[in-house]
């Protein structure tokens, strides 16, 4: 793997020094537990206290809350599980828009409005509005923006999710929101990688692809990506949805290899999306508990491949102490290699560090 500077000195972490330093010390003093929790992005949601002990005793990289309309309460909440936290926590949100939007916060419009009106002051200033406003109650990523193409109508993803069919739009769109969003120290990721919008069958329920040839792909998602990547997008979540074009083009003997799905994809996550495409930041899986992710396998065999086959983040769990220890194994005996970990644990904590969690941020 890239020796840890250099990784942390490129696009999109810019790191210093100090920043560097950070990472590599609390790297070196980390136990193996708190290593395996740092893969783990797990749901947070209600007032019960005992949530904050399981998670303090869990030490994930974050958690992606279900903010109530109670702002005072879940700025406290978050506050009290950074304070309780040996290693800063992400604190993660879908910032979407309409209903995807903090209940507390200012009423945007959901992305297809924002595409349909294509005001780029506009979008940025409303943008800006939402980064504030979640850093305010101490979120520090979001899951979007959404650079998925609607045109599969009957698609149960992307809809008002996503802005709209015309690349130039989303292109502008999207990087519109990172802008702003990262100027405010708020991480953004692009979702679903490798492209949703053309299969009308929903990836919560069942394994879906991305049905392009190669060519229309590149013109498409890979033109969108490389936007993202460019701008210095943070993180890319990767999707329970295959790209068989790529895979047939490499090998046209893969049979149903062609059909695994991104978030347990070498070829896709490191070969395509690192190797040709550059992007060097945080690679998130999409939620893990959907049926599009346990409909490829066991998710005793499936988990150790979401990190050993490029995501550096699992995001959410059925049941979380039993997934930490099915990573734990999985570190143990070699199905996640140590190089793999290693890499992982930085990008994660370079994020961290970027995000300025490191001064308390």
């Amino acid at each position: 793997m890239p020796d840890v500077t250099d990784l942390l000195r490129r696009a999109p972490f810019d790191l210093d020094e100090a920043a560097i330093g950070w990472v590599r010390a609390t790297k070196a003093a980390m136990t193996q537990a708190q290593k395996v929790g740092q893969l783990f992005v797990f749901h947070s949601m209600g007032r019960d206290p005992g949530e904050q002990v399981r998670l303090a005793r869990l030490q994930p990289a974050g958690i992606t809350r279900n903010f109530s309309a109670d702002a005072a309460f879940e700025a406290g909440f978050v506050t009290d599980l950074q304070a309780a936290a040996q290693i800063p926590l992400f604190i993660s949100a879908d910032l979407e828009g309409s209903r995807m939007s903090l209940a507390f916060g200012t009423a945007v419009p959901n992305p297809l409005a924002l595409g349909a009106l294509d005001d780029v002051q506009a979008s940025h200033s409303i943008a800006r509005i939402m980064a504030e406003e979640a850093r305010a109650v101490g979120i520090n990523w979001s899951f979007t923006p959404v650079i998925d193409i609607n045109v599969a109508f009957r698609s149960a993803i992307v809809a008002t999710r996503g802005f709209g069919a015309d690349v130039d739009v989303i292109e502008r769109q999207a990087l519109t929101q990172i802008a702003a969003f990262q100027a405010n120290r708020l991480a953004a990721t692009v979702k679903h990688w490798p492209g949703e919008g053309y299969d009308d069958r929903d990836q919560h329920l069942v394994t879906t692809l991305n049905p392009l040839t190669m060519d229309a792909w590149q013109a498409t998602f890979g033109r969108l990506y490389r936007a993202a990547i460019g701008a210095g997008v943070m993180s890319v979540m990767s999707a329970h949805i295959a790209l068989p074009s790529y895979i047939l083009a490499k090998n046209p003997d893969a049979g149903v290899e062609a059909y695994r799905p991104a978030s347990v994809s070498r070829a896709l996550n490191i070969d395509l999306l690192r190797g040709e495409l550059g992007f060097n930041g945080v690679i998130v899986s999409d939620a893990t508990p959907m049926a599009g992710f346990g409909a490829w396998g066991p998710r005793a065999q499936m988990l150790p491949e979401v990190i050993e086959n490029g995501c550096d983040i699992i995001l959410f769990s059925p049941d979380a102490e039993a997934d930490v220890a099915l990573i734990t194994a999985a570190v143990q005996d070699g199905r996640i290699s140590a190089a793999r970990l290693d890499e992982a644990l930085t990008r994660v904590l370079g994020l961290k560090a970027w995000a300025g969690l490191h001064h308390g941020a």
